[in-house]
């Protein structure tokens, strides 16, 4: 199972370096070929929009897998063990919720724009909008982990001091 999580981490990192690698090495040859031979290409901000949308939602679902999403935690911290676990538990149920109810909404959009076509490479919108719901489900995965995390920890009688 460890082998297993370590490799799918690094296959989600190899995802998001990807596009990060593509888009600089289209950025410079971009910018190279309209001031340096002064013949601008047109697909660059097509490509560019369509890995950026990619880049923010693999990296969203990687911020929930290392737990780096923002949070203000000092009002948790104040409360006793079993008061935090619990608004962990609770936060983790909402959020799961909210990540899922964005998947549908990403998932109808993706829908609704799939027969309407980028101007200059004719890519399907689809392709560029189905990244909403694979970033909000992935996220609502690795936040169902960690809520599973927490309801042991709720449940742990060891751990009401």
């Amino acid at each position: 199972m460890k082998t297993l999580s370590w490799l799918f981490a690094r296959l989600l990192d190899l995802a998001i370096a990807l596009p990060i690698a593509t888009l600089m090495i289209l950025t410079n040859w971009a910018v190279f070929q309209r001031y340096g031979l002064n013949r601008p290409l047109q697909f660059v901000e097509e490509v560019s929009g369509l890995l950026l949308i990619w880049m923010v939602m693999l990296g969203a679902i990687a911020a929930e897998r290392d737990n780096r999403h923002l949070s203000i935690s000092f009002i948790a911290d104040a409360m006793p063990r079993l008061l935090q676990n619990l608004v962990r538990v609770l936060i983790g149920l909402a959020s799961i919720g909210l990540a899922l109810y964005m998947a549908k909404l990403g998932w109808d959009l993706t829908q609704s724009v799939q027969r309407r076509a980028t101007n200059i490479l004719g890519i399907s919108f689809y392709w560029i909008y189905i990244a909403l719901p694979v970033g909000f489900v992935g996220m609502a995965i690795f936040m169902a982990l960690t809520l599973l995390r927490d309801l042991r920890a709720l449940f742990d009688r060891g751990d009401e001091a």
